[in-house]
């Protein structure tokens, strides 16, 4: 690519040398003789001489054809700025051109190299003379620098090159790609492949520090030593792990850890070949690998951004890959462009460790910890490694989630408290839950209500403390695992993730939250490219108001080098969604008392506009609907039951107070809904809610009947009295039916031109175009 001053500079270099040749009898004007008009005598003064002669000369040698001349180009130096004194600071700066040998321009840049400005590589360097150590202002040569760069930066630092051919050494990808797993699988050495009438299984004899990475679904049991799986120590158990590893998020690396005389021991509770039990002394661990069968990989055919994410790309099936013996699972050893390791650096095993107690008597006072910071930090991740550290001493630790946009355990637009006794190892699509407290906002922000957002909060932490924080204690275990009697079980943690809104509005939210939370530490992730966070810069351990208040933790935060740049937070959130409609809960109640239950399994056999409904009469089922979020108190009665076709609403048991209107049935007469305009949500203090439902269709007709998609379990919906309608809508790929979707023109058996709520091409007329809306303007007292 070439810089616009330096291109220029080649073309009029080129052109002297085109020009030169035709007129061979013309001697070449030497600089003084190009410019006498700038000479002193040149202009003599009025006063003591006579105006020269405006007669011109005779003579046919002296007057030669009139053509543009060619002045030689003065130097940087030389030259002058024509308005203003100060130096040009475009000028000043290095010119480069970057030009391919092989390129036919290569002649430009040999005649150019004549000129007073030489020609550099590809590659330059701040110059340490700028003023003040201050960057330099932007050249088409180099990037322009982030808003948000710091002002003084280290005047050694390379920057890199605006040139698609040529890139900075902290931006090129390695030509040896860096190995995941460094174990060197060997069958019947260090892998035994076994199987059974129940299910077929692998063992994996490992040394210490050897690495394993694994893609698919499966799950895994420890049954000597001690590994390391995203950060966590798993020592023999009879618990299987669940472990969900695709490539849209990073790969768990499991890593072999040294002995330990406690774990040592080959556990006897499975029983397992003789050739496993006679090399077992000669390695620290062995893992047992099982398969999963739960359907979540029907999930890419649902939403296709995420098609076949739990099976090898393209650039795996081209390396020699080590067959396992188990479907869906899959050894990769080395690194791709599409997969990326979840690495936990040891500040951040340092800070968990802080706080994970080594025995009941280390407790804290008030067991809760906050994560917050800006978005795409980490601070999920983060979250995910304290839950799971606390939950390898606690029996059950609590998790309450006030990010709207990137909920752990629910779907986004709604704030809960899940009760989690298990470690989740796998993205938040993997593991959706029913909450044991949660309340509706009905967006991905607070924008709209905060104060319904704020009471919700605190709603769920007053929960927390009342039912929650001291758990049962004449709870029986009945478990004869010996890790589990060892958790502790007399007091449940609470784990609270913040949403990554940090500015403005959110940053006031955020500052209330942690007022009512109250938490004992605080770990913040500060943006490396802001210096104007005053809190985050007082060290990795300071009081946060003062004496007595909270700790904060400064935390590191993840390098965007490890962030999997193909797929965006609207794509994370739009399969966490689809993957919730299509989850398969228990039927039964939990005997736990504290019920939170996860998905066990997916159906994805069928899209959501095939699956058979539930349909209610609304007149019993519901006694109020309410609209919520920004415009919906336009809506009018007559019009509402056109805005309930096909959208996600939230089912909430609340408790009725004196003021709600009671529905009369009249015989004969069309009823109405529910529905009374502007209506306030219900309070949190009073309210649950029990999840999400997707309305098929609703009739108004003296039969009124609702047709309802929910995963919510039966037991469940029963205690549903109100339907909560906000902004969430359910994504494209869920009205789809991908079925037919690679060539076919239906939806489940229509036309697909016929079929409501979809239009297939752009748009016309007024809002036939997306809603756009810009929430960059500032006002000038804000500038």
């Amino acid at each position: 690519m070439l810089s616009a001053v330096a291109a220029r500079k080649a073309r009029l270099t080129q052109a002297q040398t085109v020009a030169s040749p035709t007129k061979p009898s013309q001697p070449k004007a030497s600089p003084l003789a190009a410019e006498p008009r700038k000479s002193p005598q040149a202009k003599p003064s009025s006063s003591s001489q006579k105006p020269p002669s405006k007669r011109k000369s005779s003579g046919p040698a002296e007057n030669p054809p009139k053509k543009k001349k060619i002045q030689p180009r003065k130097s940087a130096s030389e030259r002058q700025g024509r308005y203003f004194a100060q130096q040009d600071v475009f000028k000043a700066q290095d010119n480069l051109i970057i030009v391919n040998e092989t390129d036919s321009e290569a002649s430009v840049a040999a005649s150019s190299s004549s000129s007073d400005d030489e020609l550099h590589p590809p590659r330059i360097t701040r110059s340490s003379g700028t003023k003040s150590g201050r960057k330099c202002a932007w050249s088409p040569s180099a990037i322009l620098a982030d808003s948000f760069d710091e002002e003084d930066g280290d005047p050694d630092e390379q920057v890199p090159l605006d040139n698609p051919h040529s890139t900075s050494d902290a931006k090129k990808v390695p030509d040896v790609p860096r190995a995941l797993s460094t174990f060197q699988p060997v069958w019947n050495e260090n892998v035994f492949h076994c199987s059974d009438t129940a299910q077929k299984y692998t063992c994996l004899l490992l040394r210490t520090s050897e690495t394993v990475a694994l893609l698919g679904v499966y799950s895994m049991t420890v049954l000597q030593g001690s590994v390391s799986l995203a950060g966590v120590t798993l020592v023999p158990s009879t618990t299987a792990h669940p472990v969900f590893a695709p490539r849209s998020s990073p790969i768990p690396i499991v890593e072999c850890l040294p002995r330990s005389s406690s774990s040592s021991s080959l556990s006897t509770n499975i029983h397992l070949p003789t050739q496993i039990t006679a090399l077992s002394p000669q390695f620290e661990a062995i893992i047992m690998l099982q398969e999963l069968h739960t359907g979540i990989e029907g999930l890419g055919r649902i939403c296709r951004p995420f098609d076949g994410f739990f099976s090898p790309s393209r650039w795996h099936r081209n390396q020699l890959r080590f067959d396992l013996g188990l479907d869906n699972v899959y050894f990769l050893p080395l690194q791709t462009p599409d997969v990326f390791p979840l690495l936990v650096s040891p500040q951040w095993v340092a800070a968990v460790g802080t706080v994970v107690p080594t025995s009941e008597g280390e407790l804290d006072r008030r067991p809760v910890y906050l994560v917050r910071g800006p978005k795409n930090s980490g601070k999920s991740t983060f979250a995910r490694l304290l839950l799971n550290k606390l939950l390898s001493r606690h029996r059950r630790v609590a998790y309450l989630e006030c990010d709207l946009g990137q909920s752990e355990f629910t779907p986004g637009g709604m704030v809960s408290l899940n009760i989690v006794e298990q470690p989740v190892f796998g993205p938040p699509f993997s593991h959706p839950t029913i909450p044991f407290a949660a309340h509706y906002i009905g967006s991905t922000s607070p924008r709209a209500s905060p104060s319904h957002y704020l009471d919700s909060v605190y709603a769920l932490v007053q929960q927390y403390e009342i039912d929650v924080q001291n758990a049962t204690l004449d709870e029986d275990l009945g478990d004869d695992d010996k890790h589990e009697h060892e958790r502790i079980s007399s007091s449940i943690p609470l784990v609270v993730n913040t949403m990554g809104w940090t500015k403005g509005m959110g940053a006031d939210l955020a500052r209330k939250v942690e007022e009512i939370i109250t938490p004992i530490t605080v770990f913040t992730f500060a943006n490396p490219a802001v210096e104007d966070e005053g809190t985050h810069a007082a060290g990795p351990e300071v009081p946060l108001y003062g004496a007595g208040s909270p700790f904060i933790r400064l935390l590191d935060s993840v390098p965007p080098a490890f962030v999997n740049p193909h797929y965006t937070a609207a794509d994370h959130r739009n399969l966490s969604a689809l993957s919730y409609f299509h989850a398969v809960f228990p039927p039964s109640p939990s005997p736990s008392p504290y019920p939170s239950p996860s998905a066990t399994s997916w159906d994805t056999s069928l899209p959501l506009c095939a699956q058979s409904p539930y349909e209610v009469d609304w007149r019993v089922a519901f006694d109020k609907l309410i609209l919520t979020g920004a415009g919906m108190e336009d809506v009018v009665p007559s019009e509402v039951h056109r805005a309930l076709n096909g959208a996600v609403v939230a089912l909430v048991s609340y408790e009725p107070t004196t003021t709600d209107p009671e529905n009369l049935v009249e015989p004969d007469v069309p009823p109405l809904l529910p529905y009374e305009q502007g209506a306030p949500p219900p309070l949190p203090n009073t309210s649950r809610c029990l999840g999400l439902a997707l309305i098929r269709a609703i009739s108004l007709s003296t039969q009124p009947r609702l047709q309802l998609l929910t995963p919510v379990p039966c037991h469940l919906l029963h205690a549903s009295r109100a339907l909560i309608m906000g902004e969430l809508q359910l994504p494209i790929w869920g009205m789809l039916d991908f079925r037919t979707l690679d060539g076919g023109c239906e939806i489940a058996g229509y036309e697909r031109g016929k079929v409501p709520y979809l239009r297939w091409g752009k748009g016309e007329g007024a809002g036939g175009d997306r809603r756009r809306v810009r929430r960059n303007l500032m006002r000038k007292g804000q500038m």
